[in-house]
């Protein structure tokens, strides 16, 4: 079973300067980052053998797909039909398509 589930990077001290980085626990991460609120998603397989956090909201595809929806209604998510255009907006049903493609592919890793 793979889980998906949103969190934010960390801050660490690095000599005289603050960095952010991820959490050392986040084994796939950085995707379909919300530009509002610098949350992102995570995907771990549910038998590794170390420990997640219980306080992260873990997330079905289904909340995953309606989160990435939310976020395209307040900051469209855009696309390149050629690489040579500018980008276009992508519909609610490209946005929801491209979410289910990526779980399905994140499942079957």
């Amino acid at each position: 079973m793979t889980i998906f589930y949103e969190y934010k990077k960390h801050k660490t001290e690095w000599g005289d300067a603050t960095r952010v980085k991820h959490p050392i626990w986040v084994k796939d991460g950085g995707h379909w980052t919300n530009s509002v609120d610098f949350t992102m998603i995570g995907v771990q397989n549910d038998v590794e053998e170390w420990y997640l956090p219980d306080t992260l909201n873990l997330l079905t595809p289904q909340q995953l797909e309606d989160r990435q929806v939310a976020i395209h209604t307040a900051n469209p998510m855009m696309k390149r039909t050629d690489p040579s255009e500018e980008p276009v907006e992508m519909t609610e049903a490209e946005v929801r398509t491209a979410i289910q493609d990526w779980v399905t592919a994140k499942e079957a890793d």
